[in-house]
């Protein structure tokens, strides 16, 4: 009698805590056991994963540093695995105030499309440095600029992984904001505000998860849970999801090199 392959969430759908653990996104998922402070010098490492291939696409690491009395710098590496083992990568600087968003202040920003062979795309990089000040974002671009009013207050997607590790779970006031998505691209009338609780089955035991939700103009809603520590495990939308994986980095590795070597190998 022919096996029948177990049920999988719809690959259409938005993503839920649910369906990240139905279709084995948190089946590897394991906590260290030291104590975490989210206003601490710390780094956190995610998996991206795709629902559509239903497999791991790439990796996010934010590392925080506390900067001085009242700021927060971020140091922002993110990996997108493309087909063909093209990889598109994004590192940037955030320095940040420590305010309850992790509003950026300043940033440098840097982009890439590495080929198979890990070799720059011919025209594909792109370097840029920002400050936000008294209402006014600026972008150069070399000796280009451009400046654009915006209003206040003023977050970025990465600065939110900071942010929300810091709020006081049901007790947080909803937070009305325009957010900078990737530092270029301005999405305004965002609004998150705490969701409920959800225990999960996570690193051997069961965790009371605590949710934040995020709606607005120009992006599709966005949860991030944070364990009982405040650290940020989850975080998705629409088709796309984050999860707390230290080992993200190994994972990209073997994707890439065995992306390499089916492209190599056609040839």
């Amino acid at each position: 009698m022919a096996k029948t392959k177990a049920a999988q969430p719809e690959r259409t759908r938005p993503i839920t805590v649910e369906s990240l653990k139905a279709f084995g996104a948190l089946g590897s998922l394991s906590l260290p056991a030291e104590p975490f402070d989210p206003t601490a010098e710390w780094t956190q490492t995610y998996r991206l994963w795709l629902v559509q291939r239903y497999r791991s696409g790439g990796k996010l690491v934010v590392h925080r540093t506390p900067s001085g009395r009242d700021g927060v710098r971020l140091r922002v590496e993110s990996t997108l695995a493309e087909y063909g083992g093209h990889l598109r990568r994004i590192e940037a600087v955030l320095d940040c105030a420590a305010d309850t968003l992790c509003s950026p202040r300043g940033w440098r920003l840097k982009a890439t499309h590495l080929d198979v062979r890990d070799k720059p795309t011919a025209g594909s990089g792109l370097s840029e440095r920002g400050t936000l000040a008294g209402g006014t974002w600026t972008v150069r671009f070399g000796d280009r600029s451009r400046k654009r009013k915006i209003p206040s207050p003023v977050t970025s997607n990465w600065s939110l992984f900071e942010a929300v590790q810091r709020l006081p779970g049901k007790d947080t006031q909803p937070l009305s904001f325009a957010m900078l998505d990737e530092m270029d691209l301005l999405k305004p009338d965002q609004r998150l505000s705490f969701c409920g609780t959800k225990e999960v089955q996570v690193g051997g035991r069961k965790r009371m998860l605590r949710g934040y939700a995020q709606i607005g103009r120009g992006v599709l809603p966005w949860q991030y849970w944070v364990d009982e520590q405040s650290r940020l495990l989850l975080a998705f939308s629409g088709v796309r999801a984050y999860v707390w994986d230290p080992k993200a980095e190994q994972t990209l590795q073997k994707q890439r090199q065995a992306a390499r070597s089916r492209a190599l190998g056609r040839r």
